[in-house]
């Protein structure tokens, strides 16, 4: 088990041993959720952004102000 703590900012180091483990290294997008009362994270899986962009103007039946908060919870 490993410690760090809040700084003011609201930042947290990882330490080194975690970041080994997840292969996390500068500049990662990291996934924070919240279990049984417990944080997890995890290494954010690589989004090919080229591909989600061109998929963006044929999704645009579900832009709507009503999808968005028909949405917003899930």
């Amino acid at each position: 088990m490993h410690i760090s703590r809040l700084a003011a900012d609201n930042m947290a180091l990882i330490p080194q041993e975690v970041r080994d483990a997840l292969g996390l290294k500068e500049g990662d997008p990291i996934l924070f959720s919240v279990r049984d009362g417990q944080a997890v994270i995890r290494k954010a899986p690589v989004v090919d952004t080229v591909y989600l962009r061109s998929l963006e103007g044929s999704l645009s039946e579900w832009t709507s102000p009503e999808d968005d908060e028909a949405f917003d919870d899930l």
